[in-house]
């Protein structure tokens, strides 16, 4: 793996604004039109936010054993979310009031995931897979898991979804109960990536190996040397690039052409501590890594160059792009919601 020098000097930014939560920062999410930003803590509530000034919108009491995942409908007008408490609310995101209380089916609800295309919500929880539609109504269940779903993401075209769990990644289509296809492998994965062409299935693996699946062909390319677990991936906005993260570092592969097959990815390496999140921008070849150090960083690809827009005392844990790519939330482990603009 070849390393990536910094380019550009380190640039510390305050935050626009900055709000404290409860507690740990679990999972952030913007709506749609980019207004407000959730962010859900361990301890259960639910903050939503103006995105332009940070002020309380809505004060959520969430799970009460914590809250997991976050996910906007489409439309923005309902917000998911899952928990410790085995279900999965949908909140009025005008109101605040909870709408729904869905029984995942298992002990905890790791992954809410609504169609692009519709109403429909997906959760996962334990070895449970279901889909609902948005009055509470359920469609389907994939009850048959192997082990836990560690993963769970919708194709574009609304009518597909793909779940990971030890032994491999499944897609299912609405209205069948048998797979539609299944993606093969003896190892036990902690995370899903589709590439936004719906061309590639990234899953990153416990054995520190990474394995992207051609969704049509079922070809697939395996990744390793990486110091450890692979639980951050995503993919830029072209789907050019797969971003994965173990350990200190941000690895980088590039899927033009031929693909990554003999091809040396970039490493992105100035974190000090381990990154604990990573995000591409939604239009531009930037990728923000969060880090338990307390940077937040800008990467410039494919020249690698790096901004650096924070440190911050406490341990960052969760990052997010507002969908118009003009300003990042940061979560923290002590609570602290912060939003920089990327000028």
């Amino acid at each position: 793996m070849s390393g990536v020098k910094e380019k550009a000097p380190i640039d510390l930014m305050e935050p626009q604004w900055r709000v404290s939560g409860s507690d740990y920062v679990t999972a952030l999410a913007w709506s749609p039109d980019g207004s407000t930003v959730a962010a859900a803590s361990a301890s259960g509530p639910i903050l939503a936010l103006a995105g332009e000034t940070g002020q309380v919108v809505h004060e959520l009491p969430g799970h009460g054993m914590g809250t997991l995942a976050l996910g906007w409908s489409r439309d923005g007008r309902w917000l998911a979310s899952g928990g410790q408490d085995g279900k999965a609310r949908v909140w009025d995101a005008r109101t605040g009031v909870e709408t729904l209380a869905l029984d995942g089916g298992s002990g905890w609800v790791e992954h809410v995931a609504w169609s692009p295309c519709t109403n429909q919500l997906a959760t996962a929880a334990g070895k449970f897979v279901r889909l609902w539609k948005d009055d509470g109504e359920l469609i389907q269940a994939h009850d048959d898991h192997a082990s836990t779903v560690t993963g769970l993401v919708w194709l574009r075209n609304g009518s597909e979804r793909a779940t990971a769990c030890y032994g491999g990644v499944k897609l299912w289509r609405i209205g069948r109960n048998a797979p539609e296809k299944y993606f093969q492998w003896k190892g036990a994965f902690l995370s899903l990536s589709l590439s936004p062409n719906d061309k590639h299935l990234a899953a990153g693996c416990q054995d520190a190996s990474l394995f992207v699946w051609n969704v049509k062909t079922a070809k697939n390319v395996g990744m390793s040397g990486y110091p450890g677990k692979i639980g951050l991936l995503d993919w830029n906005d072209s789907s050019r690039y797969l971003a994965s993260g173990a350990g200190k570092e941000a690895v980088l592969w590039d899927f033009s052409g031929a693909g990554p097959a003999n091809r040396e990815p970039l490493v992105l390496s100035h974190h000090v501590d381990r990154i604990a999140d990573l995000k591409f921008h939604p239009q531009q070849d930037i990728l923000a890594t969060a880090g338990e150090d307390g940077m937040l960083i800008l990467w410039y690809i494919p020249e690698g160059g790096m901004k650096a827009l924070c440190i911050l005392k406490s341990q960052l844990s969760r990052l997010a792009w507002n969908p118009q790519g003009v300003s990042l939330a940061v979560g923290t482990a002590e609570g602290d919601i912060c939003q920089f603009v990327n000028d």
